[in-house]
């Protein structure tokens, strides 16, 4: 099938990378779902990669559907598994999403796992998408900042794609050879075009909750703080050692001084003490 994206001759390396470029999507993110959509047309065997800590938030289930609809074989990555207490986890939330592996790439746990039910899932592929080479390709989808990037350098042994904290940060696709006949093929994160929002205010929660949305790049940072605190009162407590009650607006305030972020008149900054209780989160300093 021939893409609609344009890709400049890939470029060989030592360690066996081969890179295509896309145009510059952070700067057309309306492209995203489509290039998704796209990736899975390329792909037999799709890797969904979602948050641990928020799995049913972090499921695309427009991409689920097609991948359906498709036929295609579908694994699903809980990473960042090391942030959560596994034996904790309510059985509904992962019981219907199988084949399923836990991983961290932080702590190298998982991988060897994923490539193996990947190696597996592979021998039942009879005719591969890509007819030419006649390798079987791998692609990974996720919602912004799940850790797809550093998921193929766990899967790969080695520095494979480029990886950043912030959402949003691998702007273009890469396929990496995993073994002569398997390829993985990276893509941009990707929030569900339903989902999709810059106006609604519990989308755009939702969104910076589970690293979707970059903490420096949300309006109104504050309305997001107050969300975590009432889902998850004790842990900003816990970690900050402060005594909020439960209350944002105390916790950023005893935070603010405490941290000396403040503006003129000796006031607390509001809007930066919300962001760096955000890159706390976002950057899973703080458990739940």
């Amino acid at each position: 099938m021939k893409s609609k994206f344009s890709f400049s001759k890939g470029k060989k390396h030592a360690s066996s990378i081969i890179i295509r470029h896309t145009p510059k999507l952070d700067t057309e993110r309306a492209k995203y779902p489509a290039l998704a959509d796209k990736i899975v047309q390329m792909s037999d065997i799709i890797l969904e990669v979602l948050d641990a800590r928020f799995i049913q938030e972090t499921r695309n289930l427009e991409i689920e559907e097609q991948i359906k609809k498709l036929g295609k074989k579908i694994i699903y990555v809980f990473n960042k598994s090391d942030l959560i207490d596994i034996k904790k986890m309510k059985a509904k939330e992962v019981i219907s999403l199988a084949p399923r592996v836990f991983v961290s790439c932080v702590s190298k746990k998982g991988g060897k796992e994923l490539r193996n039910k990947i190696k597996i899932t592979s021998y039942h592929i009879e005719h591969p998408v890509d007819t030419k080479m006649k390798k079987v390709t791998v692609g990974i989808i996720g919602y912004p900042n799940t850790g797809k990037s550093s998921l193929i350098n766990l899967l790969v042994g080695k520095p494979a794609a480029g990886i950043g904290a912030d959402a949003g940060f691998t702007h273009g696709i890469q396929k990496v050879n995993l073994t002569s006949e398997i390829v993985l093929l990276d893509s941009p994160g990707v929030i569900s075009k339903k989902d999709y929002s810059d106006s609604n205010l519990s989308a755009i929660s939702k969104h910076t909750k589970v690293g979707a949305r970059s903490y420096s790049q949300i309006k109104n940072p504050a309305i997001v703080v107050s969300d975590l605190v009432k889902e998850f009162p004790k842990v900003f407590d816990d970690f900050y050692k402060i005594d909020s009650e439960g209350d944002s607006e105390i916790l950023i305030e005893k935070l603010g001084r405490k941290r000396g972020i403040l503006k003129k008149g000796n006031e607390v900054d509001e809007d930066r003490t919300s962001r760096l209780v955000l890159k706390d989160w976002q950057e899973g300093r703080i458990r739940k």
